[in-house]
C-alpha cells in the first residue's frame, strides 16, 4: 500500500473533519478580525442598533482588504486541502473504500459541493462542529450550516446573493442527484437563511453503512452481484442476451434500459447479476409489484432510487415491471405513474424483467425498451436441470423418472429448485440423516407448484377412477389411452423428433368429449388425469363469464397464464356457453360474443398443455373449434353388454349384494347411461339401508322406477316385465 494512503474510510472521514475545523478556525478568525460581536443568545427575535450601525459604517471593497491572520489561515486551508486530494487520489487508485471520494467522483461534485456535503454530514456526526456553526451563524437553533454559511466556509471570497442561488439552487447538482433534502425550502424563510441537510441515506454512505434509506428499503435489495449462470445447456440463451447487452454498453457507453420477459423462474435476475458482474457493479434489486405502495410521489421516489443507485454503482433490475405498469387500457393509473418513474432514472443502467412478452410491453410503455425473451427450457434441457439440482443420490437412484418428470411438467429452474426444496423438507431422511426423496414425492410436490394460481377460477377434482372403473366401448377405450399415450411421449414427439419446428401453433393436447348426459365424459377426465399422474381442474364458469366487456378474456387469459406449463388438465365441463357457434353481427352483444370466442380460439392455438371440453351439443359448437380439437371421442348410450359390465361395477365390493339381483335382466331391459344407471345403484342402497338389509332385487326395480320418474319414461311392463307388479303395487299404495 502507497505511504499516502488512508488506512480505510474512517481514517479518511476523520481527516476531512480535521480540515473541515481549519476552515472554521479562520472563519471564526474573520469574524473577531471584523468586529462581530459575541454570541447573542436572542439573535434572529430582534435586530440591534449595534448591527444597524456596523452596516452604514460598511464601505464598498471592504471585503478585499484581508487581515495577514486570515491570509495565513486561508493559505494553510488550501494547502490542507491540496494534501487531502492528492491522498484522497492515491488511496482510491489504491483500491480503498472512501465513501467521500467516490461519492464527490460518482456525482462529478466540484470542490463547493464537495465542501457542502462534508459540512452536512459533520453537523450530523460531530456535535462540536454542529456547535461552532451555531456560534458562526449567532442563533443557537441553527446547528446546521444555512447556504450562507456554506458559501462563507467554501473559500468563496464574497457572499452574492444570486451566485449563491446558481451555487445550491434547485439547478445545482447537490439538488439535482438529490444529495441534499427537498424538503428543506420554506416560504417563511429567505433562502440563504434556509439550513442545508443531506438526503436520507446519505450520511449513512459515507460512514460505510450500506443500508437503503426507509422509502427504499420497503420495495429493494441491495445485491453483491456474482455471474449465477450455471454451465446448463438452458442457460447457453442467457449468456447471449448477457453478451448482447455488454456489447450495447460498449458501444453507447451505457446500458440502455432493456427489457427481459420470461416465465416465472425462467432465471431473468440471472440476467442482470452477470451484466452487474461484468460491470463490476453493484446489483439494486426491486420489486417493482410493491411499487404501488411508494408511487404517492412517484419521481421524488425515482429520483431517490437513481440517486442510490449511483451513489452505490449500482445496475437496477426491476422485477415484475409488467404487473406494476398494469394493462395499457384498463390500468391507466398505473402506466401512467410507471413512465415519470423510468424518466427519473434516465440517467442510469436499468434491466427491467415480467412474464409479458416484449411486444405487449412496448405496446403498454411509450418508451421503446431493448427486448430479449427467455422460453421455457426443452426436454432435454429441463431432465439436465433435474439431474444437477437433485441430491446426487436421489439423481441417480430417479434417473429413470427424470425423463417422465420432465415430460410431464414443462417447469422453469425456480419451479424445480421450488420442488426440490419442499421435497428435501418433506421426505423421509434416512439414518445419515439425509432426506430420501421417491418419485412419489416429486410427483406429488410437482402438482403442488402446477396448481398455483388455478383455484381463482377452477375447482379441483381429486380423479377417483381408474382404467378398471370405466366401461367403454372397445374403441373408445383405444381413444382414451391414445390421449395418454400422445400426452406421455408429445415431448419427445414435438422436440427430440423436430415436430415442434412445423408447427408454431397447435402443440397442445385439446379434446372433445361429446355425447349425452352420464355416458362417462367425467369419468373419462378423470381416468386420464389418474394414469397421467396430473391434477384435474374443472373451470368454473360462473367465475369465467363476465357481463363486463373484456372481463371474460381477461379471465381466460389467467387460467392459460396458470397453467400455461401444461402441468395440469383444464376441464371444460358442459361449455357450450363458451365454444358456442359465431353469429351475424346484428348488435353490440353479437360483436362482443363473437369477440370472446375468437379469443377463446386463439388462446387454444396458443396453449401447449392439455384441455378437455366435454357437451352434450356437439352441433351448437363451431366448426372452427371442432378443427382445433386433436382428438373428438364420442361416448354413445351404452349397448347392452357395456350396460351389463356397467351395473357390476356400480355396486362397491363391500356391499351386502342380494344373490337375486340379476344384472343380465337389468341390462337387456332398462336401456340407460352410465350415469343413470349409479343412481339406481346408490338409491338402492339407501333404501336397503332404510329396511335394515341387504340390497335385493326389489330394492333395484324400486330405485329403477324412481330414476325413470326423475328423467320422464313411463314405467312399462315391456321394461320391467316380470316385476312390473311390484311398481304396480308401489302406485297403488
Amino acid at each position: 500500500m502507497p505511504p499516502d494512503c488512508f488506512a480505510n474510510n474512517g481514517a479518511h472521514l476523520r481527516a476531512e473533519i480535521g480540515w473541515l475545523h481549519q476552515v472554521i478556525r479562520r472563519e471564526i478568525q474573520v469574524a473577531q478580525t471584523e468586529g462581530a460581536p459575541g454570541f447573542d443568545e436572542f439573535a434572529g427575535l430582534y435586530i440591534s442598533q449595534e448591527e444597524v450601525g456596523r452596516y452604514l459604517e460598511q464601505r464598498e471593497g471592504d471585503e478585499d482588504l484581508e487581515d495577514p491572520v486570515i491570509q495565513r489561515l486561508r493559505g494553510e486551508v488550501t494547502g490542507a486541502r491540496r494534501v487531502l486530494d492528492r491522498r484522497v487520489e492515491i488511496s482510491l487508485a489504491a483500491g480503498i473504500d472512501l465513501r467521500l471520494g467516490l461519492l464527490a467522483r460518482r456525482f462529478e461534485l466540484d470542490a463547493v459541493a464537495r465542501a457542502t456535503v462534508l459540512c452536512c454530514a459533520a453537523a450530523e456526526l460531530n456535535t462540536q462542529v454542529s456547535r461552532l456553526f451555531a456560534y458562526l451563524q449567532n442563533d443557537a437553533g441553527k446547528k446546521r450550516p444555512t447556504f450562507a454559511l456554506l458559501a462563507r466556509l467554501s473559500a468563496m471570497p464574497a457572499v452574492d446573493p444570486v451566485g449563491l442561488r446558481t451555487l445550491f439552487g434547485p439547478s445545482s447538482p447537490l439538488f439535482v442527484h438529490r444529495l441534499l433534502d427537498t424538503g428543506v425550502e420554506r416560504a417563511d424563510i429567505p433562502f440563504p437563511a434556509l439550513e442545508a441537510r443531506l438526503a436520507t441515506g446519505v450520511v449513512d454512505f459515507l460512514v460505510g453503512i450500506d443500508r437503503l434509506p426507509p422509502l427504499l428499503a420497503e420495495v429493494a435489495v441491495l445485491m453483491h452481484a456474482t455471474n449465477a449462470l450455471e454451465d446448463l445447456a438452458y442457460h447457453r440463451r442467457h449468456r447471449a442476451i448477457v453478451e448482447e447487452l455488454l456489447r450495447c454498453r460498449r458501444a453507447e457507453g451505457k446500458l440502455p434500459f432493456s427489457y427481459v420477459g420470461g416465465p416465472d423462474g425462467a432465471g431473468k435476475l440471472l440476467i442482470g447479476e452477470s451484466v452487474a458482474a461484468e460491470l463490476r457493479k453493484s446489483l439494486l434489486r426491486i420489486d417493482a409489484t410493491k411499487l404501488p405502495a411508494v408511487l404517492g410521489n412517484t419521481e421524488e421516489f425515482g429520483h431517490a432510487l437513481a440517486r442510490e443507485a449511483r451513489l452505490r454503482d449500482c445496475l437496477i433490475v426491476l422485477q415484475a415491471a409488467d404487473e406494476a405498469i398494469g394493462d395499457c387500457d384498463s390500468d391507466k393509473a398505473k402506466s401512467g405513474a410507471f413512465e415519470p418513474l423510468l424518466h427519473a432514472l434516465a440517467g442510469c443502467e436499468v434491466v427491467a424483467t415480467g412474464t409479458t412478452p416484449p411486444a405487449e410491453l412496448r405496446h403498454r410503455l411509450r418508451t421503446r425498451p431493448l427486448s430479449f425473451e427467455v422460453a421455457y427450457p426443452t426436454l432435454g434441457e429441463r431432465i439436465e436441470i433435474w439431474e444437477r439440482r437433485l441430491p446426487a443420490d436421489a439423481a441417480a437412484g430417479l434417473g429413470a423418472d427424470l425423463p417422465a418428470l420432465g415430460g410431464k411438467f414443462r417447469f422453469t429452474p425456480g419451479q424445480i429448485d421450488r420442488v426440490i426444496g419442499v421435497a428435501e423438507m418433506a421426505a423421509v431422511r434416512g439414518a445419515d440423516g439425509r432426506p430420501h426423496i421417491t418419485s412419489a414425492d416429486l410427483h406429488l410436490r410437482c402438482r403442488d407448484e402446477a396448481e398455483q394460481g388455478l383455484h381463482l377460477f377452477c375447482q379441483k377434482i381429486v380423479p377417483r377412477y381408474n382404467w378398471g372403473d370405466i366401461a367403454l366401448s372397445a374403441d373408445t377405450h383405444a381413444q382414451l389411452q391414445e390421449i395418454c399415450r400422445w400426452v406421455a411421449h408429445r415431448s419427445q414427439v414435438y422436440e427430440a423428433w423436430g415436430y415442434g419446428a412445423k408447427l408454431a401453433l397447435g402443440r397442445g393436447v385439446t379434446v372433445l368429449f361429446s355425447g349425452a348426459s352420464g355416458t362417462g365424459k367425467t369419468m373419462s377426465a378423470e381416468v386420464i388425469a389418474a394414469d397421467l399422474q396430473l391434477d384435474l381442474f374443472r373451470v368454473d364458469l360462473s367465475r369465467i363469464v363476465s357481463k363486463y366487456i373484456g372481463e371474460t378474456e381477461k379471465n381466460l387469459s389467467r387460467i392459460f397464464a396458470h397453467s400455461s406449463n401444461g402441468n395440469c388438465v383444464l376441464f371444460f365441463d358442459e361449455a357450450d356457453a363458451l365454444f358456442g357457434k359465431r353469429t351475424e353481427v346484428k348488435d353490440a352483444h353479437d360483436r362482443y360474443a363473437n369477440i370472446e370466442i375468437n379469443y377463446l380460439l386463439a388462446e387454444m392455438d396458443r396453449y401447449e398443455g392439455v384441455i378437455i371440453v366435454s357437451t352434450n351439443m356437439k352441433g351448437n359448437f363451431d366448426q372452427a373449434f371442432i378443427r382445433r380439437f386433436s382428438h373428438v371421442v364420442e361416448y354413445p348410450i351404452p349397448n347392452e353388454r357395456l350396460r351389463e359390465v356397467i351395473w357390476r361395477k356400480s355396486f362397491p365390493s363391500e356391499t351386502p349384494l342380494g344373490s337375486d339381483v340379476n344384472f343380465s335382466f337389468l341390462a337387456e331391459r332398462f336401456d340407460l347411461s352410465g350415469g343413470n344407471i349409479r343412481n339406481i345403484a346408490l338409491n338402492s342402497a339407501f333404501l336397503a339401508a332404510a329396511d335394515g338389509r341387504g340390497i335385493t332385487m326389489d330394492h333395484v326395480i324400486l330405485a329403477t322406477k324412481r330414476e325413470y320418474q326423475k328423467i320422464g319414461r313411463v314405467c312399462s311392463k315391456s321394461d320391467f316385465g316380470q316385476h312390473y307388479a311390484l311398481v304396480r303395487e308401489a302406485e297403488v299404495r
